[in-house]
């Protein structure tokens, strides 16, 4: 699910003071620094600074022509996602040896990093099953809050006895996951229900705030600064999924309203 979705928000539990930021981030850190994060340090995200000043286009990221004027700067480019899917799966297969897992990938935004996360799961040898759900709460750049979860021809009886892993593109306010978690918990019977998304938005929802914790994502890949970005699965209105990098979408490209 697209610049939604769930989870831990790793800025907006507390409103730090200067000090607190200062020893609960690291500025030039790799990997996420927050006091409020229970996760160990090997499961955190790496961290996309606030300031962070995006990668300019160039020949390396090649997009449609129709997109022209609709980019602003890459945020995360294609070679590091990548090498952050290496990393998760690494993860999960510690974490998951001698375990077949059942993933459920929510379409559509998880779908690219679905498939490049299970590619590494298979070149590390770690068996697992997958099913694919529908799931949304986004409509162009606001969450309605009202999550439809497409689940009448979901198999959940594959999900009986087993683990089960959720894969989700972005993780925001939690919406979506708030939800959908229950449902697989209570229609499927698996043994164990977590959460692998890309990214984590930061932002500060103290409404949301109990809903967030309930539905953090165990593993995830990139914490980034609250911008509304596309590509690589992330759409605006349907576009801009097709892009391999991660992109921040320009002001013209909101105004746009993905009118192709």
């Amino acid at each position: 699910l697209r610049n939604s979705l769930f989870a831990l928000i790793l800025q907006a539990a507390i409103i730090p003071t200067e000090a607190d930021k200062t020893n609960s981030m690291e500025s030039k850190g790799e990997h996420v620094h927050l006091n409020e994060d229970p996760r160990p340090e090997r499961l955190r995200p790496v961290l996309i600074p606030d300031d962070h000043a995006g990668t300019k286009a160039s020949a390396q990221h090649p997009f449609p022509p129709e997109y022209t004027g609709h980019l602003g700067d890459i945020m995360i480019e294609h070679s590091k996602i990548m090498g952050r899917c290496k990393e998760l799966a690494t993860l999960i297969n510690e974490d998951y040896k001698g375990k077949r897992p059942v993933f459920v990938c929510v379409l559509k935004g998880a779908s690219m990093f679905f498939h490049h996360l299970t590619s590494e799961l298979m070149m590390l040898q770690q068996g697992f099953n997958y099913e694919f759900l529908r799931a949304a709460s986004y409509h162009g750049t606001d969450t309605t809050g009202n999550v439809k979860v497409g689940s009448d021809e979901f198999d959940f009886k594959s999900l009986e006895g087993r683990p089960v892993i959720i894969v989700e593109d972005i993780v925001d306010t939690g919406t979506t996951l708030a939800k959908l978690i229950p449902i697989i918990k209570e229609r499927g019977h698996p043994t164990s229900v977590e959460v692998c998304t890309l990214l984590e938005k930061r932002i500060d929802h103290e409404r949301r705030r109990s809903e967030i914790i309930l539905t953090k994502a165990k593993y995830a890949g990139f914490s980034i600064p609250n911008k509304f970005i596309i590509g690589y699965g992330l759409d605006y209105n349907e576009l801009y999924r097709d892009l391999k990098d991660i992109w921040v979408i320009s002001k013209a490209g909101i105004e746009f309203e993905g009118k192709l």
